[in-house]
């Protein structure tokens, strides 16, 4: 069947657009959410090649984002679009207490991630939150952890207190800094770095495992020098995540029953 698929990862802050051919990404496009009702549409004529594509696959945590997308994409740029967990199912077990609960991008990461990996797995993606996903060796999606995300931890610094600056994120020189700027580095770069290790073993004890760690997310690549337990980075997972949930679909169109 055709493989040119455009898939969305919706996110709080941003969106990721990306360009399937032959099962492989060869582009990605990324604009800000808030900016999807004006540039979207714009954004999808002029940088994919729509007459080859498929369809639009969309995974959106912005619940009015990605009801919207699906509505637009067919009206004006003639595009099937599909939106996961409502027109498709997600193809993975998940245990979650209450299903619906689970972020749909926490479900891609870790449907693409056992996909790659075939085995036990910590997903741990430096988004908006940073989030701590547990599969099983049976391809469960277990549960996990939320923790503030880099730029919520250095924004909320910024705007609780009266005398620290807004700083962007940069490698600290080392954990004591000489003046302010370097301990707000320091304090987010080794603090979270540390904060996910713990994290990690508390649910290696827990569960009694040892999984494989895969980051993802804007940050991932950065954090890696700090999560020192990370063993490898596909920043791409949520968009094949995206891929496989509709490859599933089109083999099986049959919803998928997930269980608490």
């Amino acid at each position: 069947m055709p493989m040119e698929i455009i898939t969305a990862d919706i996110g709080n802050t941003s969106t990721l657009f990306g360009y399937f051919a032959g099962g492989k990404l060869r582009k990605k496009v990324r604009i800000g959410t808030a900016r999807l009702k004006t540039q979207a549409v714009r954004a999808l004529r002029t940088q994919f090649s729509l007459k080859r594509a498929e369809a639009l696959v969309i995974a959106s945590v912005v619940p009015q984002a990605g009801r919207y997308l699906r509505k637009i994409v067919p009206q004006k740029l003639n595009l099937p679009a599909f939106l996961i967990g409502s027109d498709i199912p997600v193809p993975i077990k998940n245990k979650y207490r209450n299903p619906r609960q689970v972020g749909i991008d926490r479900l891609m990461n870790a449907l693409a991630g056992f996909q790659k990996y075939h085995r036990p797995l910590i997903i741990v993606d430096f988004g908006t939150a940073i989030t701590f996903d547990v599969v099983s060796g049976k391809g469960e999606y277990l549960g996990g952890v939320i923790a503030p995300g880099i730029e919520i931890s250095l924004e909320a610094l910024y705007q609780k207190t009266a005398l620290l600056p807004r700083i962007k994120l940069a490698h600290s020189r080392g954990i004591l800094g000489r003046d302010t700027a370097e301990s707000i580095q320091a304090g987010c770069t080794y603090g979270i770095g540390g904060l996910c290790d713990r994290i990690i073993r508390e649910i290696e004890t827990q569960l009694r495992f040892q999984p494989f760690i895969l980051a993802t997310g804007g940050y991932a690549a950065f954090m890696s020098k700090y999560c020192r337990q990370i063993k490898a980075i596909d920043p791409d997972l949520t968009l094949k995540g995206i891929l496989a949930s509709y490859q599933a679909f089109k083999i099986r169109p049959a919803p998928i029953e997930n269980h608490g």
